[in-house]
């Protein structure tokens, strides 16, 4: 099985320390066999949910989310940290999916918080997998601004020590996504799981 990751995160800062953290993941994750779908913010925003609209009125963004994360595998979030939490614009696209798409899917934990290290973002984003059933692996990455370096007009991944526990948080992630994800197997309405492939990179671009 070669499982599907969608990468989901960043921030509107450019450059973006967190964007940079999520393209490492990516590379990590793929690394490891995974078919990989990078979902970048700074680029394609989510606006905030209306309650009670029905899906297929939802904008073509909203819906290829939708269609990426029950495509997925296994999801990974990465976020800045804002206020002692994470981000409203991840919030915005967390908000677009329900436990339908994330029942029972591994999710990978990552954010940057600046000056000095803090898990308070992803302490939060852990109790929002948990109400999407969502199983939030134990292994997560917090960086700083010094674990990056500026290279034209955007910051890179230069710390060996974050490269070595995002290569462990990948390594557990694409584990466990090999083991709990069945093809076949039944999502919260109790009807088998549609398994769509993820949204191209052409796709993500129309």
């Amino acid at each position: 099985m070669k499982p599907r990751v969608l990468l989901l995160g960043g921030s509107h800062g450019e450059p973006s320390h967190t964007s940079a953290l999520l393209r490492a993941a990516e590379r990590c994750v793929a690394l490891r066999g995974a078919t990989t779908c990078r979902w970048n913010i700074a680029m394609r925003p989510l606006p905030p949910v209306h309650p009670g609209r029905p899906r297929h009125e939802l904008g073509a963004d909203e819906r290829a989310l939708v269609a990426a994360a029950q495509a997925a595998d296994a999801i990974v979030i990465a976020s800045p940290l804002y206020h002692n939490s994470y981000s409203g614009a991840v919030k915005d696209a967390l908000d677009q999916l329900s436990a339908r798409e994330l029942e029972g899917k591994p999710a990978g934990l990552l954010s940057n918080s600046g000056g000095f290290p803090s898990t308070q973002a992803l302490d939060h984003l852990r109790a929002v997998v948990r109400a999407l059933l969502g199983l939030a692996i134990p292994r997560q990455v917090v960086t700083v601004d010094d674990d990056y370096t500026l290279a034209g007009d955007r910051y890179v991944l230069a710390s060996e020590a974050i490269e070595a526990r995002l290569v462990g948080l990948a390594d557990e992630l694409v584990w466990l996504a090999r083991r709990v994800r069945p093809p076949g197997g039944e999502g919260v309405d109790g009807k088998p799981r549609a398994r769509r492939e993820l949204v191209t990179a052409s796709e993500r671009r129309s």
